[in-house]
């Protein structure tokens, strides 16, 4: 499951990289990639609420491995792309692959660990999947000079095909009986309404959507690097290298996140994390094109930024339990995603109308907003953990 979620996440790594030529290639704006993003992200995100359905029919290893395949063929789709709109179409399929990968892969993985384990186990799950993101700048920069993006892009879809074979032949439920169990507890949609109706997984909900504005791969890495290659007028080389930098700490981080939220609970290290992330967003701003400064902050600021996720969904998934969880993962990924899809077309917006800057001045905001929608949240009581 980890090197299936690093094959997605080489992918979201690589096109960062790919939108800083197509927009040269063909005649773009920022506003346009910020367009491109929205539609892709919308796609992908609108079919995470089909699983808290779809688990109750169909195995989750299955929906993983068919994920993988359609995922690696979009991306050999992408490969044989001549315009925007060709390489759009193919995107949005490859989005459409991964969608179970966190919905499904996340409910799977709740199951198994128990609760004092199971932050842990969510962030090693997404840190597992950060080491295709940190691949990138090196094997997929030198793809990319090397072979072009379309070539590039149709290769990174190889992999993708292989591992969801091996994911269709080695990964089980870890309870046969599961699907039964989860249409006898009640349907979808009385499920759905409870998610709704507790007042701690909306406010969960909440910060998911606000911190959305400034989430990791989606949001800050793709402006991040069009703002390191465009105003402040480093070259690809530099920019792969201070990518590489940020990505680090997508690696490392969300595995120190998880192992501190099993210990100090999933609400402290959150909030502490949402601060550390805004302050680190305000300071990349503030050291401008300044190489002894901006080498030793992206690290930290990676570790922070990439860490809030994987403990969120540790914290959702201690508090919906059963098969309630599977719904409250397809809410939440729906959510998380459909409104990155907002967020890319509001961001891409505030760069062309004010700059750089200020868009990074709103990520900040969603970071505290995010922050403060968290100390609402009733400890206790409100929780269902169950085994």
């Amino acid at each position: 499951m980890s090197v299936a979620h690093a094959a997605i996440h080489a992918q979201s790594a690589l096109l960062p990289l790919v939108y800083a030529i197509v927009i040269v290639e063909f005649g773009l704006s920022e506003r346009d990639i910020g367009v491109f993003i929205a539609i892709t992200t919308f796609v992908g995100g609108t079919m995470q609420l089909a699983y808290g359905f779809l688990t109750r029919y169909i195995a989750r290893p299955a929906l993983l491995a068919g994920g993988q395949i359609v995922f690696g063929a979009g991306l050999l789709i992408g490969g044989l792309s001549q315009s925007i709109g060709q390489l759009l179409a193919a995107i949005s399929v490859a989005r459409i692959g991964s969608s179970p990968q966190h919905p499904v892969g996340n409910a799977l993985l709740s199951d198994i660990y128990p609760a004092e384990r199971r932050g842990f186990a969510i962030s090693a799950h997404i840190s597992g999947g950060n080491v295709g993101t940190i691949l990138v700048p090196f094997v997929g920069g030198a793809m990319l000079a090397g072979l072009g993006w379309q070539a590039t892009l149709a290769l990174f879809g190889v992999p993708a095909l292989i591992i969801g074979v091996l994911i269709a032949l080695f990964v089980r439920e870890r309870h046969a009986d599961y699907r039964v169990r989860a249409r006898a507890s009640g349907s979808v949609w009385q499920h759905l309404r409870d998610v709704l109706g507790r007042g701690d997984l909306r406010l969960i909900l909440a910060a998911s959507l606000v911190a959305a504005g400034g989430r990791g791969l989606d949001i800050v890495a793709p402006f991040m690097v069009l703002y390191l290659s465009g105003p402040l007028g480093f070259d690809r080389g530099t920019v792969n290298l201070l990518y590489a930098l940020l990505l680090v700490g997508a690696v490392v981080g969300p595995i120190l996140a998880g192992v501190l939220s099993d210990r100090f609970g999933r609400r402290p290290v959150l909030i502490a994390y949402y601060l550390l992330s805004a302050l680190g967003i305000v300071s990349f701003v503030a050291v401008g094109a300044n190489l002894l400064l901006l080498v030793p902050l992206l690290l930290p600021f990676g570790t922070a930024v990439f860490s809030e996720s994987p403990v969120l969904q540790a914290y959702l998934a201690d508090r919906a339990t059963g098969p309630m969880r599977d719904v409250a993962f397809a809410v939440y990924f729906t959510f998380a995603f459909g409104i990155g899809a907002f967020w890319a077309f509001i961001i891409g917006s505030v760069v062309s109308g004010f700059g750089y800057p200020v868009a990074f001045g709103v990520m900040a905001g969603s970071y505290l907003a995010a922050a403060l929608l968290l100390v609402l949240v009733r400890e206790g009581g409100s929780s269902l953990e169950s085994a």
